[in-house]
């Protein structure tokens, strides 16, 4: 009888050396730790267990006996957290990086005040604009159904007066809601259709560096800096409402967060024309990093897409942010998701200071510019203050027993082109050194009418104080340098 319990009390520390070797292997797949860090824990669990299977097999009662069992159940609760913090970081790692589309879908319509059918597209000329985005695919995708014939007009006005109007989604939805001067409001779709685009997932933009900051500075070896393009869709996932440069240092461990205002008026990089940033995401995020990479003169690595829910549920799995007002304000827009009405929600009352804000509420501030004088260019300010306060939290020890829920939140709300990889070896960086340190910057300018949509009609946009612009140049430029004198 003795023997056999011997036997089982063996079997349980070989269970328990297995069960901690288990929750090694997925600590070691998952490459997040250090491996000096990795080895000390696989050191100590192992030593544990050692103590804890001596304490079990010698042949002693009491206080021994009772030791061993709860170094075993310590054991135990340890590796059961492991493995599921394991296996849903696995799983998210495999799913969440490098997860960008290949292609995108361009959508357009074709319009008419006529009661036409598709079948009656085929004998129709139709008209279209001449800065029509992809035109020539489009033509291709409208030969499948025999739809050939096209007339191209360089006057929005003159060309939606026309039989039959061929439109990108973006301009109608755009000239349906903003522009009570050109009425398509007695138009009727009459055909609705996608065009893929294939997208690239290489670095965007060219480097245009400054003898100046080449002459303060000694580069750094590739890896150790990239530039990642956070570009954030309206409720619409037309437009582009939020755009930011993060630029990160690994050698100076820093971080340099640059917010560009939504409406400035800079050069589309693909096109050689101006048009506002927000409009240039309804031809794709590449547009917009691209206008971005030009006008720093800088090379894009990754970018992330996110919209609107993005914010809201991470902010709330978080577990909320610590937001610090300049002012107080109540905002113009309601607390609501998808939709432009602000009569379904409540309006925000800000204090001046310090003070919590969930999901909802931080997505309701990020929006806000109508409430200061400065508009877009505050708001930029806020949204910098936001990003540094949800980067803040993340580092939070605290932030350990919220990350299942924050991997699963976030789940499903972006796309990147940053490889998974790259996210393992930061987070190593990080945990290495946790003394990260996180600029913001924003570049301004002023407001005022002016063509978009390639000059097809005006609206409200920021013409660049292209001395924000320039300043902000060399900050994200010099994040590739080391100062020599630091050397």
């Amino acid at each position: 009888m003795m023997k056999l319990k011997r036997s089982i009390r063996i079997a349980l520390a070989v269970v328990f050396l297995l069960i901690t070797a288990i929750s090694a292997k997925i600590i070691f797949d998952l490459n997040l730790l250090p491996m000096k860090l990795f080895v000390r824990i696989c050191e100590g669990l192992f030593i544990v267990n050692f103590i804890a299977a001596f304490c079990l097999l010698i042949n002693k009662r009491g206080f021994v006996k009772v030791f061993s069992f709860i170094l075993y159940f310590i054991l135990n609760i340890a590796s059961v957290a492991t493995m599921y913090y394991g296996i849903t970081t696995n799983n998210f790692l495999k799913n969440a990086f490098g997860n960008a589309e290949e292609e995108y879908k361009a959508a357009y319509v074709i319009l008419s005040k006529n009661d036409y059918t598709e079948e009656d597209l085929k004998g129709k000329d139709i008209a279209y604009l001449d800065t029509l985005p992809e035109k020539e695919k489009v033509f291709e995708e409208l030969a499948k159904k025999d739809i050939k014939t096209f007339l191209e007009y360089t006057e929005v006005e003159v060309a939606i007066a026309q039989d039959v109007v061929l439109l990108d989604n973006a301009t109608y939805v755009y000239l349906k809601e903003n522009q009570a001067e050109i009425n398509v409001s007695e138009l009727k779709v009459i055909f609705e259709f996608n065009v893929a685009i294939k997208l690239s997932n290489d670095a965007i933009g060219e480097e245009e560096l400054d003898e100046g900051v080449k002459g303060e500075y000694q580069a750094l070896t590739p890896g150790e800096y990239y530039n990642i393009f956070l570009g954030g869709y309206d409720f619409t996932n037309t437009f582009m409402d939020f755009n930011m440069l993060v630029s990160i240092n690994k050698t100076n461990n820093e971080i340099l967060l640059t917010t560009i205002p939504r409406d400035f008026y800079i050069t589309d990089a693909r096109v050689g024309r101006k048009d506002k940033l927000s409009d240039m995401g309804a031809r794709g995020i590449e547009t917009n990093m691209a206008s971005v990479a030009k006008l720093f003169g800088v090379k894009i690595d990754y970018y992330i897409k996110v919209n609107t829910k993005s914010l809201v549920a991470l902010v709330d799995a978080v577990g909320g942010i610590t937001y610090c007002s300049d002012s107080e304000y109540t905002t113009s827009h309601a607390m609501i998701l998808d939709t432009y009405n602000d009569s379904l929600g409540e309006k925000l009352h800000v204090k001046k200071g310090c003070q919590g804000l969930n999901g909802i509420q931080t997505l309701t501030v990020a929006r806000e510019r109508l409430a200061f004088k400065s508009g877009d260019n505050q708001r930029q300010k806020n949204n910098a203050k936001i990003m540094t306060a949800i980067l803040n939290k993340m580092k939070s020890p605290a932030m350990a027993t919220r990350f299942p829920s924050v991997l699963s939140a976030v789940s499903g709300f972006y796309t990147t082109t940053i490889p998974a990889d790259l996210v393992t070896s930061s987070v190593q960086e990080l945990i290495e050194n946790p003394n990260w340190v996180i600029k913001t910057q924003s570049v301004t300018g002023s407001g005022g009418q002016d063509y978009i949509f390639f000059g097809k009609t005006k609206d409200y946009v920021m013409y660049p104080n292209y001395g924000t612009v320039n300043a902000a140049k060399r900050k994200i430029q010099g994040m590739k340098y080391k100062r020599l004198s630091a050397l």
